[in-house]
C-alpha cells in the first residue's frame, strides 16, 4: 500500500451540513426503507442488514442493485441455515445446500433452486467475472452450521469465519473494482472481523441454540469449559472473572482484524469507500459496546445506539471528504482510527 504523505493542517471540528448529513445518514426515517414499491431483495436488506441497508446508501447507483442481489443471496441462505424452523429436519436443508452447489458447479446454468434469485445471480457472476469458489466455500461454511460443532482452535474458527463472511467481503470487493492483492486480503479480513463480532455478541444467544463458536483452546487457557458458560448463562447473574478475562482477550483479537483491514478502504475506487468505512466502523463500534457492557454477552446482545452510529457517519463523513481533498495524514491505519475523542 502507498504511504501517503503527512499533512501539516489540522482536522477543525465538523460543519453544521456534516453533522446534518451524518444525522441523516442514520435517521431510519430517511433511508431507502421507506420508498414504495422496493424489490422483495431491498425489503430483505432493510429487514435484516440494517447497517449495510444505510450504508449502501452511498454506493453509486449503478452499483447498488449488485449489492442487494449478493446480499440477498448470502441473507438467504444464512437465514435458511440459521433461522430454521425446528421442526424442518438438517438433512432437508442440507439438500437444497447441495442443489446450489451443484447449480455453481455447472456454471450457473439453468434454474437455479431459487428463482429468480438465481437469474440475478448468475448475470453479476458473469458481470464481473466473480468466481464461483466463493459461492462453493459459503455454502460448505452453511454446512458446518446445520449440526452443533465445536472449534477445536482459532485456526479452525478463522477458516469457519472465512467461509461464512470472508467470502462476502471479496464477492463484494469484484463488484467494487477492487482486485489487487493487497484489496482482496483487506476484504476477507473485514469480512472475518465482522463475523468475529457477531460470534462475541451472540455468545449467550448461540449457547441457548447449542451452540459454541468460541475456541475450546481458548476457554481451556482461561480455565473455563462449555458446561462453566452454561452455568453462567443458566444462574442469569452475568460473567464472572474468567470470563471476562476470556472474552476482553477475543474482543482485543477482532480489533486486530479491524486494524489491519480497514485500511485497505483506501484502495477501492473513491466513490466507492464510504459505505465499506462506515459499515466497518459501525460493526468494529458493537465490540466497545461489549467492552462498556464489562463484556456481559450472556444476558444482553449488545447494540450501537443512535448517538453513536451518528458519531461514527460524521466521522466517516470527515474521513472520506479529506482523502477526496487530497487531505493526506502520515498513517493510513490513523485515518480509519479517527475517534470522535480525537
Amino acid at each position: 500500500m502507498r504511504m501517503p504523505k503527512p499533512s501539516s493542517q489540522r482536522v477543525g471540528p465538523p460543519s453544521s451540513e456534516l453533522l446534518q448529513e451524518a444525522a441523516a445518514l442514520c435517521c431510519p426515517a430517511s433511508t431507502v426503507a421507506a420508498v414504495q414499491g422496493e424489490s422483495e431483495e431491498e425489503a430483505l436488506l432493510a429487514r435484516h442488514g440494517r447497517t449495510f441497508h444505510f450504508a449502501a446508501r452511498f454506493l453509486p447507483g449503478e452499483l447498488r442493485p449488485s449489492f442487494v442481489t449478493l446480499y440477498a443471496f448470502f441473507r438467504t441462505l444464512d437465514d435458511l441455515v440459521d433461522e430454521r424452523d425446528p421442526a424442518e429436519s438438517p438433512q432437508a436443508i442440507a439438500g437444497e445446500l447441495r442443489a446450489w452447489r451443484a447449480w455453481f458447479l455447472e456454471s450457473c446454468r439453468g434454474p437455479a433452486p431459487r428463482e429468480p434469485l438465481g437469474a440475478r445471480l448468475a448475470r453479476l457472476i458473469e458481470h464481473y467475472g466473480l468466481p464461483t469458489t466463493l459461492f462453493l466455500d459459503f455454502l460448505e461454511g452453511l454446512h458446518w452450521d446445520l449440526w452443533p460443532r465445536e472449534f477445536a482452535s482459532f485456526e479452525r474458527l478463522r477458516a469457519y469465519c472465512y467461509r461464512v463472511a470472508g467470502t462476502v467481503g471479496l464477492a463484494l470487493a469484484h463488484v467494487l473494482g477492487a482486485t489487487s492483492p493487497g484489496a482482496l486480503s483487506a476484504a476477507e479480513g473485514l469480512g472475518i472481523a465482522m463475523q468475529l463480532t457477531n460470534i462475541l455478541r451472540d455468545v449467550g444467544g448461540d449457547l441457548r441454540k447449542g451452540r459454541l463458536y468460541l475456541p475450546l483452546e481458548d476457554l481451556a487457557r482461561f480455565g473455563l469449559s462449555r458446561s462453566h458458560l452454561l452455568q453462567l448463562l443458566e444462574a442469569g447473574q452475568g460473567p464472572d472473572a474468567p470470563f471476562r478475562a476470556l472474552m476482553r482477550y477475543q474482543v482485543a483479537r477482532a480489533h486486530l482484524y479491524y486494524a489491519q483491514s480497514l485500511p485497505g478502504v483506501w484502495l477501492l475506487p473513491p466513490d466507492r469507500r464510504l459505505p465499506i468505512l462506515l459499515a466497518g466502523r459501525l460493526y468494529r463500534r458493537i465490540l466497545h459496546a461489549i467492552e462498556q457492557q464489562s463484556y456481559d454477552v450472556l444476558r444482553a446482545r449488545a447494540h450501537t445506539t443512535l448517538s453513536e452510529k451518528l458519531r461514527e457517519a460524521m466521522l466517516a463523513l470527515t474521513l472520506d471528504r479529506l482523502w477526496r481533498r487530497g487531505e493526506q495524514l502520515a498513517d493510513p491505519s490513523l485515518e480509519v482510527e479517527l475517534t470522535d475523542e480525537a
